[in-house]
């Protein structure tokens, strides 16, 4: 199997009959080639490093207490790295790199500000000992500081604006060439290893954001995790994990190599500017030590982007390349895979979750019920897969469908760990270990149904792909209906507090995240995929939404006086919309 060829755009002047070379993909585009947005994105970048470093220097706080230690250069050389680096890559005739990292590193500004904004909502429980140690509980007010470091934020986020995309790059132009030439396409190993990287790295990395940033013995620096953390910064926080994990699967999937090396190189410069004094203040700063979860952090998103940068070497010319991964087999291997993880969550499901020491009447589980449904789900789409000419059609549903193990698994490991910590007669039983076996299995399979798909599409042809906008009314009503039906409780009971999205996050908050973050991307890009492939995608969707829905049926015993809450009727609703949706795409066919 070989991967799809094109006439690639830089033929000779002779050969398109005009008397100007056509440009091709990888010429050196420097500043005097580079699109009049990207010049303007590279002033912004600049004006916003600016305004990041003057802002700790003018005081974030009125009459700050004084520094952890001395960030100030560190701080400094951090907010200039960004546009310095996009700077050095326009000059070496990289423009278009140099765009990728201005992009990467605006994914991260809006969390970054949210979490700045914890010093003008309460500077005291900021924890940021780059900036200041508190040494009593004085109330204290924001700065004139704090508007520089927040407009600095701002623009950075605008210059990522204005570089996004070709920039309004003209056509037959250098830099449209990088957008427009397929023939410089990233190969679908490339990609596939890269997609590795970036769903388990990445994925690292994002958790690692999430985790506390250094262990704290002095009561003045709080160092909780996300879930800890008073709010805008938590809420900064979950911001800056979606964006890393969401731009490293983009650029590790992108065919475009400069645009892939570039948004990852931005991204991790702006998950250095956020770790990098979170690791200095626990090495250096007295009553402070260091925590994992910044190191997880700046070391994952390295390791996405440095096998980006090396993945993309050297690849050989189109025409004498071929594919090394053929769908067929790694659809096999995804269906093992997805067998396995189904069969881990059936046995998640009928395993104790609790093991009490004697005399204690263990308690009924009932968060661990929805492995039942996400197992049967899971195992069903792997039987298919493992069927040839079944394959290429249900692989989109397998992958999507997969989210309804994390989903019953951040649910069940949270009432078991509450449990746990209850007393030290309740420990854990097989059941909690099933469900982490059946976690591991699914993001494997996840892993593998997109390495799947990435070789799939590349023996396809989608020049001629449209957005398909018959679909538009059934998904956006899908995405807004999925909104409430996992933000908002399937079950109420006046002494019941669910895990919600907005409000009590814990461990099974995330699987509800994650699970509605799935259903909108699939509202997404199912309009702008083959009407089989988003008929799939819409109906994988719609088994994750129905999981939810059996959340009421299976659970609703846990607490008396129970009755269907609004999430449950919000699923049903979303349920019906992605059914209609995927009816469409079978009749548009």
């Amino acid at each position: 199997m070989t991967s799809r060829t094109r006439t690639p755009l830089g033929r000779s002047a002779a050969m398109v009959g005009d008397t100007d070379p056509v440009p091709v993909p990888g010429e050196r585009i420097g500043w005097g080639e580079a699109p009049l947005r990207v010049r303007a994105a590279l002033g912004f970048a600049v004006v916003g490093a600016v305004l990041q470093s003057a802002g700790p220097v003018v005081g974030l706080v009125d009459g700050s207490p004084p520094r952890g230690f001395g960030a100030v250069p560190l701080l400094v050389v951090l907010a200039l790295l960004p546009p310095l680096c996009a700077v050095v890559l326009t000059v070496a005739g990289r423009a278009v790199t140099a765009a990728g990292v201005l992009v990467g590193a605006a994914l991260l500004a809006p969390g970054r500000a949210l979490v700045d904004a914890q010093f003008l909502a309460e500077p005291l429980v900021a924890s940021r000992p780059e900036i200041m140690v508190p040494t009593s509980l004085a109330p204290l007010t924001a700065g004139g500081g704090l508007w520089l470091l927040l407009g600095g934020h701002l623009a950075v986020a605008v210059a990522g604006l204005l570089a996004v995309g070709r920039a309004g790059a003209p056509l037959g132009t250098a830099y449209a060439a990088e957008f427009d030439d397929h023939s410089d396409d990233r190969s679908a190993r490339a990609r596939g290893i890269s997609l590795f990287f970036a769903l388990v790295a990445g994925s690292g990395a994002a958790v690692g954001l999430l985790l506390a940033p250094f262990v704290s013995a002095d009561a003045f620096v709080l160092a909780g995790d996300v879930i800890e953390s008073p709010a805008p910064a938590r809420y900064g926080l979950l911001a800056l994990a979606v964006a890393t994990a969401a731009a490293a699967v983009f650029a590790a999937g992108s065919d475009r190599p400069a645009v892939a090396r570039g948004v990852l190189t931005g991204v991790a410069l702006a998950v250095l500017a956020v770790t990098g004094p979170q690791i200095a203040a626990g090495l250096v700063v007295d009553r402070l030590s260091p925590a994992p979860g910044p190191y997880f952090a700046a070391l994952g998103i390295a390791a996405v982007t440095a096998a980006v940068w090396l993945l993309g070497r050297d690849a050989p010319e189109p025409e004498q390349r071929e594919v090394s991964l053929e769908s067929g087999r790694v659809h096999r291997v995804a269906g093992v895979l997805g067998l396995l993880a189904g069969a881990a969550a059936l046995g998640a499901a009928f395993g104790d979750q609790l093991v009490v020491a004697a005399g204690i009447e263990a308690p009924v589980a009932y968060s661990n019920r929805l492995f039942v449904p996400a197992g049967l789900l899971v195992l069903g789409l792997s039987a298919a897969l493992l069927v040839p000419r079944a394959a290429p059609a249900v692989r989109p549903a397998f992958t999507v469908a997969l989210a309804a193990v994390p989903l019953a698994a951040a649910a069940a490991l949270d009432g078991a760990f509450t449990a746990t910590g209850v007393s030290d007669d309740v420990r854990v039983g097989p059941g909690v270990w099933s469900a982490g076996v059946a976690l591991a299995f699914a993001v494997a399979a996840a892993v593998a149904g997109g390495i799947a798909g990435g070789a799939e599409r590349d023996d396809v042809d989608l020049t001629e792909r449209r957005v398909d906008l018959t679909l538009a009314g059934p998904l956006a009503a899908a995405a807004l209906f999925a909104v409430g039906a996992f933000g908002l409780p399937a079950v109420k009971a006046p002494a019941l507090v669910p895990p919600g999205i907005w409000a009590e996050f814990r461990l099974a908050s995330w699987g509800l995240l994650l699970a509605v973050l799935v259903v909108l991307a699939v509202t997404v890009i199912a309009p702008a995929s083959r009407p089989t492939r988003a008929a799939a995608l819409l109906l994988g969707a719609a088994g994750l939404v129905g999981v939810r829905v059996l959340e009421f049926p299976l659970t609703a015993a846990r607490a008396e006086q129970s009755a269907p809450g609004p999430g449950l009727w919000l699923s049903l609703a979303c349920l019906a919309a992605l059914v209609v949706g995927a009816a469409t795409a079978v009749a548009r066919r």
